[in-house]
Protein backbone atom coordinates (compact mmCIF):
# COMPACT_ATOMS: atom_id res chain seq x y z
CA UNK A 1 0.00 0.00 0.00
CA UNK A 2 1.31 3.47 -0.89
CA UNK A 3 2.41 5.75 1.93
CA UNK A 4 -0.13 8.34 0.78
CA UNK A 5 -3.00 5.92 1.46
CA UNK A 6 -1.80 4.77 4.90
CA UNK A 7 -3.38 7.65 6.90
CA UNK A 8 -6.71 7.05 5.18
CA UNK A 9 -6.51 3.30 5.87
CA UNK A 10 -5.68 4.02 9.51
CA UNK A 11 -8.60 6.44 9.81
CA UNK A 12 -11.00 3.73 8.64
CA UNK A 13 -9.44 0.73 10.36
CA UNK A 14 -9.05 2.40 13.76
CA UNK A 15 -12.82 1.98 14.16
CA UNK A 16 -12.35 -1.80 14.26
CA UNK A 17 -10.63 -1.50 17.63
CA UNK A 18 -14.12 -0.91 19.04
CA UNK A 19 -15.76 -4.02 17.56
CA UNK A 20 -14.61 -6.30 20.38
CA UNK A 21 -15.22 -3.71 23.08
CA UNK A 22 -18.03 -5.46 25.00
CA UNK A 23 -15.91 -6.51 27.99
CA UNK A 24 -18.61 -6.13 30.65
CA UNK A 25 -19.28 -9.88 30.51
CA UNK A 26 -16.00 -10.45 32.37
CA UNK A 27 -17.46 -8.74 35.46
CA UNK A 28 -20.86 -10.46 35.64
CA UNK A 29 -20.15 -12.00 39.05
CA UNK A 30 -19.14 -8.65 40.58
CA UNK A 31 -22.10 -6.84 39.01
CA UNK A 32 -24.52 -9.47 40.34
CA UNK A 33 -23.34 -8.72 43.87
CA UNK A 34 -24.19 -5.04 43.33
CA UNK A 35 -27.74 -5.95 42.27
CA UNK A 36 -28.78 -8.67 44.75
CA UNK A 37 -32.49 -8.11 44.04
CA UNK A 38 -32.11 -8.71 40.29
CA UNK A 39 -32.18 -12.27 38.87
CA UNK A 40 -28.78 -13.50 37.72
CA UNK A 41 -30.23 -14.21 34.27
CA UNK A 42 -30.97 -10.50 33.87
CA UNK A 43 -27.44 -9.56 34.89
CA UNK A 44 -26.04 -12.07 32.38
CA UNK A 45 -27.94 -10.23 29.64
CA UNK A 46 -25.30 -7.48 29.91
CA UNK A 47 -22.95 -9.70 27.89
CA UNK A 48 -25.53 -10.76 25.28
CA UNK A 49 -27.86 -7.76 24.80
CA UNK A 50 -25.29 -5.82 22.69
CA UNK A 51 -25.95 -8.42 20.00
CA UNK A 52 -29.55 -7.17 19.85
CA UNK A 53 -28.23 -3.70 19.07
CA UNK A 54 -25.91 -5.15 16.43
CA UNK A 55 -28.79 -6.92 14.69
CA UNK A 56 -30.90 -3.73 14.73
CA UNK A 57 -27.97 -1.74 13.31
CA UNK A 58 -27.40 -4.32 10.58
CA UNK A 59 -31.07 -4.34 9.58
CA UNK A 60 -31.12 -0.55 9.38
CA UNK A 61 -27.71 -0.04 7.80
CA UNK A 62 -28.67 -0.55 4.16
CA UNK A 63 -31.50 2.00 4.58
CA UNK A 64 -29.27 4.49 6.38
CA UNK A 65 -26.49 4.32 3.80
CA UNK A 66 -28.85 5.75 1.15
CA UNK A 67 -29.79 8.66 3.44
CA UNK A 68 -26.45 9.98 4.72
CA UNK A 69 -22.81 9.60 3.70
CA UNK A 70 -20.75 6.60 4.77
CA UNK A 71 -18.36 8.79 6.75
CA UNK A 72 -21.24 10.24 8.78
CA UNK A 73 -22.60 6.74 9.37
CA UNK A 74 -19.19 5.74 10.73
CA UNK A 75 -19.08 8.76 13.03
CA UNK A 76 -22.62 7.98 14.20
CA UNK A 77 -21.58 4.42 15.04
CA UNK A 78 -18.55 5.59 17.02
CA UNK A 79 -20.72 8.14 18.85
CA UNK A 80 -23.08 5.32 19.90
CA UNK A 81 -20.10 3.49 21.44
CA UNK A 82 -19.11 6.68 23.29
CA UNK A 83 -22.63 7.24 24.64
CA UNK A 84 -23.38 3.59 25.45
CA UNK A 85 -19.97 3.05 27.01
CA UNK A 86 -19.58 6.18 29.13
CA UNK A 87 -23.10 6.82 30.50
CA UNK A 88 -22.77 3.89 32.99
CA UNK A 89 -19.87 5.78 34.59
CA UNK A 90 -22.47 8.24 35.89
CA UNK A 91 -25.68 6.21 35.99
CA UNK A 92 -24.76 2.78 37.29
CA UNK A 93 -27.21 2.16 40.12
CA UNK A 94 -30.00 0.99 37.80
CA UNK A 95 -29.49 -2.24 35.89
CA UNK A 96 -32.10 -1.31 33.28
CA UNK A 97 -30.16 1.83 32.34
CA UNK A 98 -26.95 -0.18 31.94
CA UNK A 99 -28.79 -2.73 29.77
CA UNK A 100 -30.09 0.09 27.58
CA UNK A 101 -26.56 1.46 27.30
CA UNK A 102 -25.31 -1.97 26.18
CA UNK A 103 -27.94 -1.98 23.41
CA UNK A 104 -26.72 1.47 22.30
CA UNK A 105 -23.16 0.12 22.39
CA UNK A 106 -24.29 -2.76 20.17
CA UNK A 107 -25.89 -0.29 17.77
CA UNK A 108 -22.50 1.39 17.48
CA UNK A 109 -20.44 -1.75 16.94
CA UNK A 110 -23.02 -3.13 14.51
CA UNK A 111 -22.89 0.07 12.47
CA UNK A 112 -19.09 0.08 12.44
CA UNK A 113 -18.86 -3.56 11.32
CA UNK A 114 -21.05 -2.76 8.31
CA UNK A 115 -19.71 0.64 7.29
CA UNK A 116 -16.01 -0.28 7.52
CA UNK A 117 -15.98 -2.56 4.42
CA UNK A 118 -18.11 -0.03 2.52
CA UNK A 119 -15.58 2.74 3.21
CA UNK A 120 -12.75 0.45 2.12
CA UNK A 121 -14.58 -0.28 -1.14
CA UNK A 122 -15.09 3.46 -1.64
CA UNK A 123 -11.46 4.47 -1.19
CA UNK A 124 -9.33 1.43 -2.18
CA UNK A 125 -9.04 -0.85 -5.20
CA UNK A 126 -7.31 -4.09 -6.12
CA UNK A 127 -4.47 -5.33 -3.93
CA UNK A 128 -4.69 -2.26 -1.69
CA UNK A 129 -8.31 -3.10 -0.87
CA UNK A 130 -7.41 -6.74 -0.18
CA UNK A 131 -4.59 -5.66 2.12
CA UNK A 132 -6.77 -3.15 3.97
CA UNK A 133 -9.54 -5.69 4.51
CA UNK A 134 -6.96 -8.10 5.89
CA UNK A 135 -5.69 -5.45 8.27
CA UNK A 136 -9.28 -4.78 9.42
CA UNK A 137 -9.57 -8.24 10.99
CA UNK A 138 -6.16 -7.73 12.61
CA UNK A 139 -7.44 -4.52 14.19
CA UNK A 140 -10.37 -6.58 15.59
CA UNK A 141 -7.91 -8.89 17.36
CA UNK A 142 -5.83 -6.00 18.66
CA UNK A 143 -8.98 -4.33 19.96
CA UNK A 144 -10.06 -7.50 21.74
CA UNK A 145 -6.68 -7.83 23.46
CA UNK A 146 -6.59 -4.11 24.31
CA UNK A 147 -10.09 -3.92 25.78
CA UNK A 148 -9.77 -7.22 27.64
CA UNK A 149 -6.46 -6.26 29.25
CA UNK A 150 -7.29 -2.64 30.10
CA UNK A 151 -10.86 -3.48 31.09
CA UNK A 152 -9.62 -6.11 33.52
CA UNK A 153 -7.06 -3.69 34.95
CA UNK A 154 -9.53 -0.83 35.38
CA UNK A 155 -12.26 -3.01 36.85
CA UNK A 156 -10.04 -5.00 39.19
CA UNK A 157 -11.26 -3.19 42.31
CA UNK A 158 -14.59 -1.80 41.10
CA UNK A 159 -16.48 -3.06 38.04
CA UNK A 160 -17.86 0.44 37.37
CA UNK A 161 -14.35 1.65 36.45
CA UNK A 162 -14.35 -0.71 33.45
CA UNK A 163 -16.46 1.81 31.55
CA UNK A 164 -13.59 4.32 31.50
CA UNK A 165 -12.08 2.24 28.70
CA UNK A 166 -14.75 3.54 26.33
CA UNK A 167 -13.01 6.89 26.43
CA UNK A 168 -10.84 5.37 23.67
CA UNK A 169 -13.86 5.79 21.38
CA UNK A 170 -13.54 9.58 21.68
CA UNK A 171 -9.99 9.36 20.30
CA UNK A 172 -11.21 7.03 17.54
CA UNK A 173 -13.97 9.53 16.66
CA UNK A 174 -11.43 12.35 16.27
CA UNK A 175 -9.05 10.27 14.14
CA UNK A 176 -11.84 9.11 11.82
CA UNK A 177 -13.26 12.63 11.55
CA UNK A 178 -9.97 14.15 10.41
CA UNK A 179 -8.48 11.30 8.31
CA UNK A 180 -11.52 10.04 6.39
CA UNK A 181 -12.63 12.42 3.59
CA UNK A 182 -16.23 13.47 3.07
CA UNK A 183 -18.16 11.31 0.59
CA UNK A 184 -21.53 11.47 -1.13
CA UNK A 185 -24.74 9.51 -0.59
CA UNK A 186 -25.15 6.54 -2.97
CA UNK A 187 -28.38 5.86 -4.84
CA UNK A 188 -30.34 2.61 -5.11
CA UNK A 189 -31.09 0.84 -8.35
CA UNK A 190 -34.42 1.54 -10.06
CA UNK A 191 -37.09 -1.09 -10.71
CA UNK A 192 -39.19 -1.57 -13.85
CA UNK A 193 -41.45 1.30 -12.77
CA UNK A 194 -38.47 3.62 -12.55
CA UNK A 195 -38.59 3.80 -8.73
CA UNK A 196 -35.72 3.10 -6.37
CA UNK A 197 -36.09 -0.23 -4.59
CA UNK A 198 -34.07 -2.52 -2.32
CA UNK A 199 -35.44 -5.50 -4.22
CA UNK A 200 -34.36 -3.99 -7.54
CA UNK A 201 -30.87 -3.57 -6.12
CA UNK A 202 -30.75 -7.14 -4.79
CA UNK A 203 -32.06 -8.48 -8.09
CA UNK A 204 -29.21 -6.69 -9.85
CA UNK A 205 -26.55 -8.39 -7.68
CA UNK A 206 -24.60 -11.25 -9.23
CA UNK A 207 -25.67 -14.63 -7.78
CA UNK A 208 -22.07 -15.40 -6.84
CA UNK A 209 -22.45 -12.94 -3.94
CA UNK A 210 -24.99 -15.21 -2.30
CA UNK A 211 -22.54 -18.12 -2.49
CA UNK A 212 -20.07 -16.10 -0.42
CA UNK A 213 -22.84 -15.27 2.06
CA UNK A 214 -23.50 -19.02 2.41
CA UNK A 215 -19.77 -19.50 3.08
CA UNK A 216 -20.04 -16.81 5.78
CA UNK A 217 -22.85 -18.82 7.40
CA UNK A 218 -20.74 -22.00 7.44
CA UNK A 219 -17.70 -20.06 8.67
CA UNK A 220 -19.66 -18.79 11.67
CA UNK A 221 -20.77 -22.35 12.46
CA UNK A 222 -17.13 -23.49 12.50
CA UNK A 223 -15.97 -20.51 14.54
CA UNK A 224 -18.65 -20.96 17.18
CA UNK A 225 -18.01 -24.70 17.35
CA UNK A 226 -14.39 -23.96 18.21
CA UNK A 227 -15.02 -21.09 20.62
CA UNK A 228 -17.91 -22.73 22.48
CA UNK A 229 -16.26 -26.13 22.91
CA UNK A 230 -12.55 -25.45 23.41
CA UNK A 231 -12.81 -24.94 27.18
CA UNK A 232 -14.85 -28.15 27.47
CA UNK A 233 -12.33 -30.12 25.43
CA UNK A 234 -9.40 -28.75 27.44
CA UNK A 235 -11.23 -29.33 30.73
CA UNK A 236 -11.49 -32.97 29.70
CA UNK A 237 -7.69 -32.96 29.50
CA UNK A 238 -7.44 -31.54 33.03
CA UNK A 239 -6.84 -27.92 31.94
CA UNK A 240 -8.59 -25.09 33.81
CA UNK A 241 -10.10 -21.76 32.81
CA UNK A 242 -6.83 -19.89 33.32
CA UNK A 243 -5.04 -22.27 30.96
CA UNK A 244 -7.72 -21.82 28.28
CA UNK A 245 -7.53 -18.02 28.59
CA UNK A 246 -3.75 -18.19 28.21
CA UNK A 247 -3.72 -20.25 24.99
CA UNK A 248 -6.53 -18.14 23.50
CA UNK A 249 -4.74 -14.87 24.30
CA UNK A 250 -1.37 -16.02 22.93
CA UNK A 251 -3.10 -17.66 19.97
CA UNK A 252 -4.49 -14.26 18.91
CA UNK A 253 -1.01 -13.55 17.57
CA UNK A 254 -1.81 -15.89 14.68
CA UNK A 255 -4.67 -13.71 13.53
CA UNK A 256 -2.68 -10.50 13.96
CA UNK A 257 0.31 -11.79 11.97
CA UNK A 258 -1.95 -13.10 9.21
CA UNK A 259 -3.66 -9.72 8.97
CA UNK A 260 -0.32 -7.88 8.85
CA UNK A 261 0.94 -9.95 5.93
CA UNK A 262 -2.41 -10.48 4.20
CA UNK A 263 -1.24 -8.76 1.03
CA UNK A 264 1.73 -11.12 0.62
CA UNK A 265 -0.29 -14.17 1.65
CA UNK A 266 -2.96 -13.59 -0.99
CA UNK A 267 -0.29 -13.42 -3.68
CA UNK A 268 0.40 -17.06 -2.83
CA UNK A 269 -3.14 -18.27 -2.10
CA UNK A 270 -4.77 -16.23 -4.91
CA UNK A 271 -8.35 -17.37 -5.54
CA UNK A 272 -8.02 -20.23 -3.00
CA UNK A 273 -7.58 -18.02 0.07
CA UNK A 274 -10.90 -19.11 1.62
CA UNK A 275 -10.01 -22.78 1.03
CA UNK A 276 -6.75 -22.24 2.93
CA UNK A 277 -8.80 -20.56 5.67
CA UNK A 278 -10.91 -23.68 6.17
CA UNK A 279 -7.71 -25.75 6.12
CA UNK A 280 -6.50 -23.63 9.04
CA UNK A 281 -9.81 -24.26 10.82
CA UNK A 282 -9.38 -28.03 10.43
CA UNK A 283 -5.84 -27.80 11.83
CA UNK A 284 -7.02 -25.67 14.76
CA UNK A 285 -9.57 -28.27 15.84
CA UNK A 286 -7.03 -31.10 15.39
CA UNK A 287 -4.22 -29.41 17.36
CA UNK A 288 -6.44 -28.86 20.40
CA UNK A 289 -8.29 -32.20 20.24
CA UNK A 290 -5.47 -34.65 19.51
CA UNK A 291 -2.55 -33.14 21.47
CA UNK A 292 -1.99 -32.62 25.18
CA UNK A 293 0.68 -29.94 25.41
CA UNK A 294 0.51 -26.17 25.61
CA UNK A 295 2.59 -25.57 22.46
CA UNK A 296 0.14 -27.43 20.22
CA UNK A 297 -2.85 -25.80 21.91
CA UNK A 298 -1.37 -22.35 21.25
CA UNK A 299 -0.62 -23.33 17.64
CA UNK A 300 -4.21 -24.55 17.32
CA UNK A 301 -5.50 -21.16 18.42
CA UNK A 302 -3.06 -19.46 16.05
CA UNK A 303 -4.47 -21.54 13.20
CA UNK A 304 -7.98 -20.54 14.30
CA UNK A 305 -7.06 -16.84 14.23
CA UNK A 306 -5.36 -17.23 10.85
CA UNK A 307 -8.41 -19.00 9.42
CA UNK A 308 -10.74 -16.27 10.66
CA UNK A 309 -8.62 -13.58 9.01
CA UNK A 310 -8.18 -15.46 5.73
CA UNK A 311 -11.94 -16.02 5.37
CA UNK A 312 -13.45 -12.94 7.03
CA UNK A 313 -11.13 -10.57 5.19
CA UNK A 314 -11.48 -12.29 1.82
CA UNK A 315 -15.29 -12.55 1.70
CA UNK A 316 -15.92 -8.77 2.04
CA UNK A 317 -13.17 -8.19 -0.53
CA UNK A 318 -14.79 -10.62 -2.98
CA UNK A 319 -18.21 -9.09 -2.35
CA UNK A 320 -16.80 -5.60 -2.96
CA UNK A 321 -15.54 -6.76 -6.36
CA UNK A 322 -18.80 -8.48 -7.31
CA UNK A 323 -21.21 -5.76 -6.13
CA UNK A 324 -21.01 -2.11 -7.22
CA UNK A 325 -21.27 0.88 -4.88
CA UNK A 326 -25.08 0.90 -4.98
CA UNK A 327 -25.31 -2.83 -4.19
CA UNK A 328 -22.48 -3.34 -1.72
CA UNK A 329 -24.09 -1.68 1.37
CA UNK A 330 -27.07 -4.06 1.14
CA UNK A 331 -24.92 -7.12 0.44
CA UNK A 332 -22.44 -6.43 3.25
CA UNK A 333 -25.27 -5.86 5.76
CA UNK A 334 -26.88 -9.12 4.63
CA UNK A 335 -23.53 -10.87 5.06
CA UNK A 336 -23.14 -9.43 8.58
CA UNK A 337 -26.70 -10.40 9.50
CA UNK A 338 -26.21 -13.99 8.30
CA UNK A 339 -22.98 -14.20 10.33
CA UNK A 340 -24.77 -13.03 13.48
CA UNK A 341 -27.66 -15.44 12.98
CA UNK A 342 -25.32 -18.36 12.33
CA UNK A 343 -23.31 -17.61 15.46
CA UNK A 344 -26.50 -17.53 17.51
CA UNK A 345 -28.05 -20.73 16.20
CA UNK A 346 -24.83 -22.77 15.84
CA UNK A 347 -25.39 -24.61 19.18
CA UNK A 348 -28.98 -25.35 18.14
CA UNK A 349 -27.89 -26.78 14.77
CA UNK A 350 -25.17 -28.94 16.32
CA UNK A 351 -27.58 -30.12 19.00
CA UNK A 352 -30.21 -31.01 16.37
CA UNK A 353 -27.57 -33.22 14.73
CA UNK A 354 -27.26 -35.03 18.08
CA UNK A 355 -23.64 -33.97 18.48
CA UNK A 356 -22.73 -33.76 22.16
CA UNK A 357 -20.67 -30.80 23.32
CA UNK A 358 -16.91 -31.06 23.50
CA UNK A 359 -15.11 -33.77 21.55
CA UNK A 360 -17.94 -34.69 19.15
CA UNK A 361 -18.57 -31.10 18.09
CA UNK A 362 -14.82 -30.63 17.58
CA UNK A 363 -14.80 -33.72 15.33
CA UNK A 364 -17.76 -32.24 13.44
CA UNK A 365 -15.78 -29.02 13.02
CA UNK A 366 -12.89 -30.95 11.47
CA UNK A 367 -15.22 -32.74 9.04
CA UNK A 368 -17.04 -29.55 7.99
CA UNK A 369 -13.76 -27.64 7.54
CA UNK A 370 -12.09 -30.39 5.50
CA UNK A 371 -15.12 -30.88 3.23
CA UNK A 372 -15.43 -27.14 2.58
CA UNK A 373 -11.69 -26.79 1.96
CA UNK A 374 -11.72 -29.62 -0.61
CA UNK A 375 -14.80 -28.19 -2.39
CA UNK A 376 -13.30 -24.69 -2.53
CA UNK A 377 -9.92 -25.95 -3.78
CA UNK A 378 -11.72 -27.71 -6.64
CA UNK A 379 -14.46 -25.16 -7.43
CA UNK A 380 -13.56 -22.61 -10.17
CA UNK A 381 -14.75 -19.63 -8.11
CA UNK A 382 -11.77 -17.52 -9.11
CA UNK A 383 -12.60 -17.88 -12.81
CA UNK A 384 -16.22 -16.90 -12.17
CA UNK A 385 -15.13 -13.76 -10.30
CA UNK A 386 -12.86 -12.79 -13.21
CA UNK A 387 -15.84 -13.13 -15.54
CA UNK A 388 -17.90 -10.84 -13.32
CA UNK A 389 -15.12 -8.26 -13.13
CA UNK A 390 -14.58 -8.38 -16.89
CA UNK A 391 -18.31 -7.86 -17.47
CA UNK A 392 -18.31 -4.87 -15.09
CA UNK A 393 -15.29 -3.35 -16.84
Amino acid sequence: MSKKKLPLAFGILIMNLLLMSSVIGNAIAAIAKSFPNEPISKVQMLSTVPQLGQVIATLGFSWLTYKISRKNIALLGILCVVVGGLIPLVYNSNLNIILLCMIILGLGTGTISNVGPVLLQEHFDGDERATAMGWSVGFNNIGMMLFTALGGFLGANNWRNMFWIYGIAIIVFAITFFLVPKDTVVKKETNSAGKTSYFATLKHVNGLAYLFILITFLTSICMMSFMANQSIVLAGKGMGTGYTSLVVTVGNIGGILTAMFMGKITKFTRSKTIAYGFTCFALSFACVLFFNNVAMHVIGNMFSGAGIVLINATIPFRLSNIADKSEFPIIISLNTLVSSIAGTIAPIILGALHLSVGKNQFLAGIVISVVLAVILFIAPIGKEIKKVNSAQD
